[in-house]
This record gives C-alpha cells, sequence and structure tokens, in this order.
C-alpha cells in the first residue's frame, strides 16, 4: 500500500525525530569510569572520579540514592550539585593557595523524606610544585602591575562567574585545547612582576603570533566579550555547572555576549594587549570561581546532557 504523500512526509519526519533521538541518547550514554573511592552514606552513595586533588585542580563528584538536593562544604567554599540523568553531580576544587594537606569535606543531602543527611570524609590535597619567575612588564605597561587592578578585574570575572547553567552545555566532545601549539608557561607559577609585586598566572600561554586564530574549548554561552586592563582582548565562556573558559590579550574578537559557541569555533585571534610582553594566547579555566589548571581539566571524563 502506498502512503499519501503528506502521509509518507510525516512519516519520515517521525522516522528521523526518533532516529536524532536514539542519536543522542547513544552519545550521552558513554559509561562513567569506575569511581576510585565510593563511601556510603545513609541512603546514598558519594563516587569520588579522582584520588586525591593537586592545588590547583578540580575533582568530580557524584551522589546516587535517594537525593532530592545536595550541597558540600569544602575548603571553605560551598560546594553545589547539579542534576543529571545517572545521579547529581558536584565539582571539589583545591585553589592555588591551599595547604598540601587532608582537609575535611562536609556533605548535606536532602532525600525525598525531607530530612536531611550528613557525610563527613576527608580529602588529600597535593602540592603543585609550583615555581616563581620574574617577568618583566614594558615600561609603557608597567601600571598595570597594580595590585588595585589586579583585584578590580578579578571581581569582575567572578560576577560573571556567579551565574551559570543548571545543565552542562558542553558536547560529547567535550574540551580540547583552544590552539594545537606546545604551551610556552604554564598554570599556577608564581610572577614577580618587574622586581616588584608577586601575582599568580591563572592560565597556560601559547607563544603564538599576532592573529593565530582561537577556538572554543567547547561548546557553551559567551558571558563576556571585550576589553580588560590586564587580560586586554577577552573572551570568556560559560560551559554550564559553574565551569568557565577564558581567553586573554587577543587582537580580534568575533564573538558577542549571550552567543552561543560550538567547540572549535572560531571566537577570536590572539594578540599582544592588556599586561602582556609579548604576542601570545593566554587561556584559563575556572570551576566553582577558582583557576585550575587548564591541561589537567581536559583530560578529564564528564558526563554530557
Amino acid at each position: 500500500m502506498r502512503l499519501p504523500p503528506m502521509t509518507a512526509a510525516i512519516v519520515l519526519a517521525l522516522l528521523s525525530l526518533i532516529a536524532g533521538l536514539l542519536t543522542l541518547r547513544a552519545q550521552d550514554a558513554r559509561p562513567a569510569p569506575a569511581p576510585t573511592l565510593r563511601v556510603d552514606g545513609s541512603g546514598f552513595v558519594l563516587d569520588f572520579f579522582f584520588p586525591n586533588l593537586r592545588q590547583g585542580t578540580a575533582g568530580l563528584l557524584r551522589l546516587t540514592g535517594d537525593v532530592q538536593a545536595a550541597q558540600a562544604v569544602f575548603l571553605r567554599q560551598e560546594v553545589p550539585f547539579y542534576r543529571a540523568a545517572d545521579g547529581w553531580y558536584g565539582w571539589l576544587v583545591a585553589d592555588l593557595d591551599s595547604l598540601a594537606r587532608e582537609y575535611p569535606l562536609s556533605l548535606l543531602v536532602l532525600g525525598a523524606d525531607g530530612q536531611v543527611r550528613t557525610l563527613e570524609t576527608r580529602v588529600l590535597v597535593t602540592s603543585g610544585d609550583y615555581i616563581r619567575q620574574n617577568f618583566v612588564v614594558p615600561s609603557e605597561r608597567a601600571y598595570l602591575i597594580s595590585p588595585e587592578i589586579e583585584r578590580y578585574e578579578y571581581a569582575r570575572l567572578s560576577a560573571w562567574m556567579s551565574q551559570t547553567s543548571p545543565v552542562p552545555l558542553w558536547s560529547e566532545t567535550g574540551f580540547r585545547a583552544p590552539l594545537d601549539t606546545p604551551l610556552s608557561a604554564r598554570f599556577g607559577d608564581f610572577r614577580i612582576l618587574n622586581e616588584s609585586v608577586q601575582t599568580r598566572h591563572t592560565g597556560s600561554d601559547h607563544g603564538v603570533p599576532v592573529g593565530t586564530p582561537v577556538a572554543a574549548m567547547a561548546s557553551g554561552r559567551v558571558v563576556y566579550a571585550g576589553v580588560l586592563d590586564i587580560r586586554g582582548g577577552y573572551v570568556m565562556i560559560d560551559h554550564g555547572w559553574s565551569v568557565f573558559s577564558g581567553y586573554a590579550h587577543l587582537s580580534q574578537v568575533n564573538v558577542r555576549v549571550d552567543d552561543v559557541v560550538q567547540a572549535g569555533q572560531i571566537i577570536g585571534a590572539s594578540g599582544n594587549s592588556g599586561r602582556s610582553s609579548g604576542p601570545h594566547l593566554h587561556w584559563e579555566v575556572a570551576v566553582n570561581g577558582e583557576w585550575v589548571d587548564g591541561p589537567s581539566f581536559l583530560s578529564l571524563w564528564l558526563p554530557v546532557r
């Protein structure tokens, strides 16, 4: 029996929709790695996907069981949990200033019965082995080593990171570096600016010529695109679940605030703007409002929506 043209078109559309849903389900069904540690609570289970935390890194937690909402406290920081198909996920972050030792992790879990249950455990923070470097800022930009200018810029960055998508915006491809060239400077090192002011390097650098295309590390929404004092031409992207990426010292910005970008999309071009001593790209990753080592973050397994 032959279907009327309109009916056939509807059937084909439905088949296409079903195929698309099946494809999405297959993409989302990537198995999680085995947790490195599992802690049983009262009606719930807490999985750790990391053995310990190095200074300046993030690790992923998962809660399963009778959980309606959850929050943790670690290193005096409130840790939100975000709902996913297979549980609730949250990030633990060892900030750059944390000391290398064990710290308590306190977890609060709201169950279906309205009761709040707690769990107490400990997490080891290890040394990042960061070094000290002398860094010369050219005389015409030396005013940018002012601690007040740096504090003001950090306050602006923190404000942009204060709200995030409650669902992960990255795709099944995850995160990748914005450039394929070798790193010229690593994350976290202490920098002595013009032999007078100490700061920390919040990202990773690629020494590349001005105008080199810069790609978004993952899909997300642009929360800032413009010029900052220290970072110069700058783009910040919200990837959801309190994960943000930043791209600094750009000579060109190709996106605007609220643009939705895809992984690998060209968002700008490298440059020498802001507090910079030469052409390069500085890129950075923040989780829960703390800067973390970008290359380490790129290696993490991430659930997808």
